[in-house]
């Protein structure tokens, strides 16, 4: 038996098409990069090869001065060692005698040399050597690597987005439209005649759904006009049998169809899963990304060392008064029972503040007080935002008028904040400050809010679930009691996300170039959106948790750098992908919306710790391996997510 293949969805495909075309592009940038700089590298080698030749005799110089003969000097080649270690340019140097005779000689690998230059050693103004100093051939394959580790995380960043953007679209356009109409047709096959479906925002290329609605209001309106006929017949006809004729010919025309009594009722099919997916995804990601954008501004132009023995306090007080604030906002909006407008709009003013802040220049005096009110600005504003998109996300299940469309997006509130703390809100952040600087990536960052703000303006129309009013206070639905291992499992999931956040946030702040940053936040996208094209989230962890330990041994064992990135950015890969997956099936149960105070602070306690020991070995990899293991005990007991209900 062939089994038919699915066809890749269209943001599957508009994704993948933006990921080769940004490939593409970077390329045919890079190549033209390279011919037009060419000349420029050349001379730029020379240069710094001649000065550090200069150094290096100038120290020799004086060692010869002060009477000790040449051959007779200890400590050259331990000299040579330490510049190639500070300088990974440096190729090879060499200290030669007037006759040619090899002195001393230090060689890195059997890599390409480059520009060579020598410098005299001199003595009361008489040479008695040679320093030659060559660098490291600074050839295509030099600069395709130092390219690609630039230009790949944007390229990942930029396609995640295109298809998260695509999978919006497609939920808010044709898969609503689809659902609605489909919906109508189940009505009236099942003659239901009682209700018909709405659709909020109507298009003119599509009628279906108000054409169906249409068929159902004449039927209705001619059994109405039956009823009154009837109704009239019987006050005026004197003998019984005729009138009970009259009800048996009522009875009939209603058959076992429902109709209403008093009016036809409106069910208005909303795609506000996907509305608070891509609000909250917006909103955090400006603030995420301009957290991290003052974390590293303040950690380059501060004077205040933000390393110590391995630790980086500064970034944890950051984000312990991130998340402090953010528990605060979110308890506050929740009890408050504000409508959602009310709360995106200021916020979206809060980042617009920060940007004109950060755009102005930030102080180098006080960065820990800069740090710590930045993550407590950023923090009211997610936490309050949080709230609110999760408050519109549950309109249809307490209000009978409202219907989720399909296929839903349960927790999407929550699988839009895992995917932006974890990657694409820092990743965002630094790539914004690296290509265009702190007062051009101010702006730039200022964006996605702006585009949220947009949207709920546009969403805020009459009877929209965007003005409801849902928080603790609201008639929610009765919901059966959660077990216990339902909220260990939930609780977990938070700890391994603010490890994950914590660590990636500490990483992009500092500017340290990690390659497992992207890999991390792919993995989550895979996790949340591949539909039962991964493993279960017990055996990613375990594999993760696998990996992280080679890693961690092979740095022990000392191993080759690139053994070790390479273990542990698997280890990050498959580490986000049983986040998402333990995500998904979380979701299926509806265990997040009830426990989200407590993870809040589980997450902030998890993000602080992992923060806090980036500096450590091996890049602070023990918060990977204490995030794999959380997802291993959590995923071992959790359903395996899949189908129609997932993201």
């Amino acid at each position: 038996m062939t089994r038919i293949r699915r066809p890749w969805a269209p943001a599957t495909r508009l994704g993948i098409a933006a990921l080769v075309l940004l490939l593409l592009a970077a390329c045919v940038l890079s190549i033209h990069t390279y011919d037009q700089s060419r000349e420029m590298r050349a001379t730029s080698d020379r240069t710094r090869s001649q000065l550090m030749a200069q150094s290096l005799s100038l120290r020799i110089s004086h060692a010869v001065e002060s009477g000790i003969p040449l051959p007779s000097l200890v400590g050259v080649e331990a000299l040579f060692q330490q510049r190639m270690a500070s300088q990974p340019d440096i190729h090879a140097v060499a200290l030669v005698l007037p006759g040619g005779k090899l002195l001393w000689q230090t060689t890195r690998d059997a890599s390409a040399a480059g520009a060579t230059a020598e410098a005299p050693v001199q003595v009361r103004g008489a040479s008695v050597a040679t320093l030659r100093l060559t660098l490291r051939d600074s050839g295509a394959a030099t600069f395709s690597r130092a390219t690609a580790a630039l230009l790949l995380p944007a390229i990942a960043l930029l396609a995640l987005l295109a298809y998260l953007a695509a999978r919006f679209s497609q939920a808010q356009g044709i898969e609503l439209r689809n659902h609605a109409a489909w919906r109508a047709r189940r009505a009236i096959a099942q003659g239901r005649y009682d209700n018909t479906v709405v659709l909020p925002q109507r298009r003119g290329f599509d009628l279906r759904v108000q054409q169906l609605g249409h068929a159902v209001r004449s039927v209705h309106e001619g059994l109405v006009r039956v009823r009154r006929l009837i109704a009239s017949l019987r006050q005026t006809e004197p003998q019984h049998t005729r009138r009970e004729r009259l009800d048996q010919l009522l009875a009939k025309a209603e058959a076992d169809d429902r109709f209403a009594e008093h009016g036809i009722a409106q069910v208005r099919v909303v795609a506000v899963e996907a509305q608070a997916f891509w609000i909250a995804l917006l909103v955090a990601l400006s603030a995420l990304a301009l957290q991290t954008l003052w974390l590293r501004s303040l950690h380059l132009q501060g004077e205040t060392p933000w390393q110590w023995r391995g630790v980086a306090p500064a970034t944890a007080a950051s984000l312990a008064a991130f998340f402090g604030a953010g528990m605060v906002a979110w308890s506050v909006t929740r009890w408050r029972r504000w409508p959602a407008p009310t709360v995106v709009l200021p916020a979206c003013a809060a980042l617009l503040a920060t940007a004109v802040a950060s755009a102005a220049g930030l102080p180098a005096s006080l960065p820990w007080v800069f740090s710590m009110a930045a993550g407590a600005w950023h923090g009211l504003v997610v936490g309050a935002v949080l709230a609110a998109c999760q408050a519109v996300e549950q309109v249809p299940r307490t209000r009978p008028d409202y219907a989720y469309a399909r296929p839903r997006w349960r927790a999407a509130t929550w699988s839009a904040w895992t995917v932006t703390a974890v990657w694409l809100g820092p990743a965002l952040g630094s790539l914004a400050l690296d290509a265009m600087g702190a007062l051009q990536g101010a702006y730039a960052l200022l964006l996605p809010a702006l585009c949220a703000g947009f949207f709920v303006v546009r969403w805020n129309e009459p009877r929209s679930p965007w003005r409801s009013r849902t928080g603790v206070h609201g008639s929610g639905l009765a919901e059966a009691p959660r077990p216990a291992t339902g909220r260990a499992r939930a609780l977990g999931q938070s700890g391994a996300a603010g490890l994950l956040l914590g660590w990636a946030l500490a990483a992009h702040a500092l500017g340290q170039p990690v390659l497992w940053a992207p890999l991390l936040g792919l993995g989550v996208g895979a996790g949340l959106f591949l539909r039962r094209r991964l493993p279960s989230s017990a055996v990613l962890a375990a594999v993760a948790a696998v990996a992280t330990l080679l890693a961690l041994a092979s740095g022990w064992l000392s191993a080759g750098p690139s053994l070790q990135d390479a273990v542990l950015a698997l280890a990050a890969l498959l580490a986000g992908g049983a986040l998402g997956r333990l995500a998904r099936a979380t979701e299926v149960e509806q265990q997040l919306p009830g426990l989200s105070t407590a993870q809040w602070a589980v997450m902030g306690v998890g993000a602080v710790g992992a923060s806090s020991a980036l500096g450590a070995h091996l890049h602070g990899g023990w918060p990977l391996l204490a995030a794999a293991v959380l997802l291993l005990v959590c995923g071992r007991a959790a359903p395996r997510a899949g189908g129609q209900h997932a993201p």
